[in-house]
């Protein structure tokens, strides 16, 4: 998949930085989320890396990661960077909550995020993700990801979907993002294919009577100027969607 030359660069910085901090313990860097699927849009995009570790980094370790890809020190070119740092033993064998040694946002459109361990953290981002990236990273060290990451057990997917659509329901019950992340949960849970968001919406607009809500919302996204998304339309969509994966 073809990756944006300024998402490419910045790419090979993190990796150079992650590098020199952990040496030969860093196993692989993987450019995941829309930078992978071909979803990436300037200027609302976000960049997502994983990166594998051979074993357990200490907390001034994470530290350092964190103020080496600071947005003030390594200027990101999108809306932020969302870095999730993985031990080896964490992803080689499938875990329905997997223990990341870092969560790390930095942007100047996102909120400033340090999490140095998994507590209290929902599980289903991670599931997701590391399900994707298995098929899907362009990797930026290292091998291929399926050779670090394992296969996550489709039930466990289905799983973390249903709890990603609860997520969005009650924290973002009526934005572009909860209707399109229905669209591309609609779509997997149907087809078992991971795709970019604005891809889900044009394959679920052709399995909809009345398209005008995804419409609407990929109108949003955009920033162009329109009326509010209908709530009890985005609620039916949303339990439409949940029916499927729960059939799935």
């Amino acid at each position: 998949m073809p990756v944006a030359p300024e998402v490419a660069r910045y790419a090979e910085a993190v990796v150079s930085r992650l590098q020199s901090l952990l040496g030969d313990s860093l196993l692989g860097a993987y450019l995941i989320g829309s930078g992978s699927l071909g979803g990436y849009e300037p200027g609302s995009s976000d960049i997502d890396i994983i990166a594998v570790c051979a074993a357990p980094v200490a907390l001034h370790v994470k530290q350092a990661i964190a103020q080496a890809l600071d947005h003030r020190v390594l200027p990101c070119p999108a809306r932020g960077l969302e870095f999730v740092l993985y031990s080896k033993g964490a992803v080689s064998e499938p875990e329905r909550s997997p223990r990341f040694e870092l969560n790390f946002n930095t942007g100047a459109g996102m909120t400033y995020r340090f999490s140095p361990g998994p507590e209290n953290e929902p599980a289903h981002w991670y599931v997701i993700d590391l399900d994707i990236a298995r098929e899907h990273a362009v990797p930026l060290a290292g091998p291929p990801a399926r050779e670090l990451l394992a296969r996550q057990p489709r039930a466990w997917v289905l799983g973390a979907i249903r709890d990603s659509l609860a997520w969005h329901a009650r924290e973002e019950p009526v934005s572009p993002n909860n209707v399109l992340n229905a669209c591309r949960a609609w779509r997997h849970a149907e087809e078992g294919v991971w795709c970019t968001k604005r891809e889900a919406a044009a394959w679920a607009r052709t399995r909809l009577e009345d398209p005008s809500l995804i419409d609407a919302a990929l109108e949003r996204r955009r920033g162009l100027p329109g009326p509010g998304l209908d709530a009890e339309a985005v609620r039916a969509l949303v339990r439409r969607v949940q029916d499927a994966v729960e059939r799935a």
